[in-house]
């Protein structure tokens, strides 16, 4: 799955001006990189906030429930 993730970071966003400021030599060096510092710090994030905006709606769930049983429904 962080073979897709990454393939997906190099042909999303344009990392062409690192090759146009005089860096040709260590390009692939410099994506290969950015591409794994943007995996390894936003991945984690996108699954706290996902786990986060879950729990939220569970936590929803259980209130609405509760009130329907609170109020004889």
């Amino acid at each position: 799955m962080l073979q897709h993730i990454t393939a997906a970071v190099k042909s999303t966003i344009d990392l062409e001006w690192i090759r146009c400021t005089g860096c040709s030599l260590h390009y692939q060096g410099i994506v290969d990189g950015i591409v794994r510092c943007l995996t390894r710090i936003y991945i984690p994030w996108w699954c706290k906030r996902t786990n986060r905006l879950m729990t939220e709606s569970a936590r929803r769930r259980a209130t609405k429930r509760k009130n329907k049983i609170l109020t004889h429904q």
